[in-house]
């Protein structure tokens, strides 16, 4: 690589690369992609002794590198050593997909550590070991900023985990957040409507999907999926099959329900399995399906396997003492909107009610046929805000409102209010979704980031039924 060094560098120990000022400790190199002054020198108050730019910078007061060429070669090469000088005793497993990767990373994190061994899970949810949330701080992107995965890759091998779990989203493989690190095993779950006005389309976001293909040693493939048999087709790498066909490696045979849970059962190479878990639909079926099926390409025996639970936000149960079901779930486009909603039509018996909003400067395509799915499944659908950040929420509901029928539409646009009308208006024995934030605790409007959980705003809605600072026929409570 071509670069020019301005300073003397002999005797510095260098610890770690970082391309954040605020994570920058003693010791650190900055690696300033922006060549941002302000950050510079702010990396240089915490610690940094050197730093890496694209350009000079003059009157910098620690020794500099300047890197003309492309920031992602840098970025290919620390991948490469430390692959080399760590991960080579991690097994590292990638999964994407539009619906269902930090369900599938979750499922395989547990399913690895019922049989003992140490994992690292990586996404939406943050970056946990061993089922614990590591203190240390890392940015809250589902695939981490390149830098952040190489010192969470530093950490797993200074404590033993032996393997990483990571959630890859299309934006994080196209901004190169794994730099070209090797995986293990690569997961391909689905495709579906997302994301599309970050891409431009369908074709590039599939394509910046498929980035994941050339680093994988394996691939672990939904084999109902079209476009997932597809990227096997054209990938000639060695890969496991899985789907509720037989000739599928991990076969997803059939759901039976228990009162409120269900088990599934599975033909793994001929071998059967089963596994309980809180009711929660033929999508979870084969999310599990494709969690055993990582196992088997691990070489990991899954014969007898343990209960495994949900992560936060993904049918979410919240307790209550109205009998009435409520679920909080981060489904937030079409189809898994209708996963959510298919599943609760299956076994409900009275009436389903569904909150959710679409978000504002996102994929506008979506909104309508989100609208259609809640039309076909539910009782009443309040349609309402989730994170409008500049655009005007009644135009985003508007978008929605096309798509379903008016005699099950309710508009609310303010979605504390809109929860709380739905859990006024069900009754013993309806279910209550509410869709589109499942874990988080955010609401962004124009540019401000407000506090906001749809999981807190239930548990105060109950609460306050408890003590008596509302009643049930309060609609508007």
């Amino acid at each position: 690589m071509e670069y020019k060094i301005f300073g003397d560098l002999s005797g510095l120990a260098i610890d770690r690369f970082i391309d954040h000022s605020k994570q920058i400790q003693i010791g650190d190199v900055f690696v300033s992609e922006s060549n941002n002054r302000a950050y510079i020198e702010e990396a240089i108050q915490n610690g940094a002794k050197i730093v890496i730019t694209k350009y000079y910078v003059s009157d910098c007061s620690i020794p500099q590198i300047v890197l003309p060429s492309d920031m992602c070669l840098l970025q290919d090469k620390i991948a490469y050593l430390t692959h080399k000088m760590y991960g080579q005793k991690i097994k590292t497993v990638g999964i994407t997909g539009t619906n269902g990767k930090t369900t599938v990373a979750s499922f395989t994190g547990q399913l690895l550590m019922q049989q003992n061994k140490s994992v690292c899970v990586v996404g939406t949810l943050g970056v946990y070991v061993n089922g614990k949330k590591l203190e240390k701080q890392f940015r809250s992107n589902t695939t981490l900023p390149f830098y952040d995965f190489i010192q969470v890759v530093r950490y797993c091998y200074e404590h033993d985990v032996e393997y990483i779990v990571l959630e890859a989203s299309s934006q994080g493989l196209l901004d190169n957040r794994l730099g070209g690190y090797p995986m293990d095993i690569a997961v391909f779950l689905n495709i579906g409507k997302d994301h599309l006005e970050f891409h431009g389309g369908m074709v590039p976001y599939k394509k910046s999907k498929e980035l994941l293909i050339p680093l994988a040693k394996q691939l672990v493939i939904n084999n109902n999926d079209e476009w997932c048999r597809s990227v096997a087709q054209k990938s000639y790498i060695p890969t496991i099959r899985f789907g509720d066909r037989e000739g599928n490696d991990v076969v997803f045979k059939r759901e039976k329900h228990l009162d409120e849970n269900v088990k599934y059962e599975y033909d793994v190479n001929g071998r059967q399995t089963e596994v309980t878990m809180r009711n929660s639909g033929y999508h979870n079926g084969m999310n599990l399906a494709a969690a055993i099926g990582v196992l088997l390409g691990l070489g990991i025996s899954c014969e007898s396997i343990k209960p495994v639970s949900l992560p936060a936000g993904r049918l979410q149960r919240v307790e209550n003492k109205m009998g009435i079901e409520v679920l909080i779930d981060y489904a937030h486009t079409p189809d898994a909107l209708e996963a959510c909603l298919s599943s609760i039509y299956s076994y409900a018996k009275h009436n389903i009610y569904v909150v959710f909003g679409c978000g504002g400067n996102r994929d506008k395509q979506k909104r309508k046929s989100m609208g259609e799915v809640a039309s076909k499944y539910a009782t009443k659908a309040i349609i309402t805000s989730d994170n409008p950040r500049n655009e005007k929420p009644e135009a985003i509901i508007a978008d929605i409102v096309q798509g379903i029928m008016p005699s099950k539409v309710i508009v609310e646009t303010n979605r504390r209010k809109a929860i709380e009308l739905a859990l006024a208006t069900a009754k013993v024995g309806d279910v209550v979704l509410v869709a589109g934030k499942g874990h988080e605790k955010e609401q962004i409007i124009k540019d401000v980031v407000l506090p906001f959980s749809d999981v807190e705003v239930v548990h105060s809605y109950f609460k306050e039924l408890d003590v008596g600072v509302i009643t049930k026929n309060d609609p508007v409570a």
